[in-house]
């Protein structure tokens, strides 16, 4: 009894360790992976710059400068103040509330209460709602932070320029996916030069359904808001 014990903890412990082992692999592969697809954007990105004297690329030349331009802007912000996510949040939320009487807000706040989600705010203001709000789904969300870990360490560094224009790609395209799906939250953003930095919460929109509707009832933006902090 005590032998067969110790084989089956044995092979418990062999198989734990098979998939932490696994895990860890698929993690790797993952990074490796998704810094290969930064590179080639980078390096794809970096290509139009060498053909900016050709009429057929002069337009696209000029467009990258400007994002180019923007992401650095948006970076400047990021590094300043360190309040990019707040500002991403509470201007989508300043959006969506605005124009709401205070009735509406209760509305919002009494579908939040029945999923036992309360904001704390000092006054039932659409700007008091917005920041309580805001800072209830930033404690909820679970947002990782391409720019700050990919940049460091990189300067001066072939691949990592490649890299860096790789996120600059990125964040360019999901600049466009949003000025497509809702062009009056990109036009705040852009307002406060931090459109380019939407990429850092864009999946979380998605996933929230954020973006489904230019305008969501009192009770869609209570289930976004639900969403976004992980509560529904």
């Amino acid at each position: 009894m005590y032998h067969s014990d110790a084989v089956i903890k044995q092979l418990q412990a062999q198989r734990i360790l098979a998939e932490k082992l696994d895990n860890a692999v698929s993690g790797v592969i993952d990074a490796v992976s998704e810094q290969v697809s930064k590179i080639n954007k980078g390096a794809t990105r970096l290509s139009f710059y060498a053909s900016c004297f050709t009429d057929e690329y002069f337009d696209v030349c000029k467009n990258q400068a400007i994002e180019d331009k923007r992401f650095m802007l948006g970076i400047v912000q990021l590094v300043k103040d360190r309040r990019i996510v707040f500002e991403l949040l509470k201007t989508y939320i300043d959006y969506q509330l605005e124009h709401r009487s205070m009735q509406q807000i209760a509305v919002i706040k009494s579908h939040l209460m029945r999923l036992n989600i309360h904001i704390a705010a000092s006054a039932l203001t659409s700007n008091a709602f917005a920041v309580g709000a805001t800072m209830a789904v930033i404690v909820g969300m679970n947002i990782r932070f391409p720019v700050a870990k990919s940049i460091g360490g990189y300067f001066g560094d072939a691949v990592g320029v490649l890299t860096i224009y790789g996120i600059v790609q990125n964040a360019a395209e999901s600049t466009k996916r949003l000025q497509v799906m809702h062009p009056a939250y990109y036009q705040a953003l852009y307002i406060r030069r931090l459109e380019m930095m939407y990429f850092l919460i864009e999946s979380e929109f998605i996933r929230a359904g954020a973006l489904m509707n230019k305008w969501l009832s009192e009770y869609e933006l209570a289930q976004v808001l639900a969403k976004l902090m992980g509560r529904a």
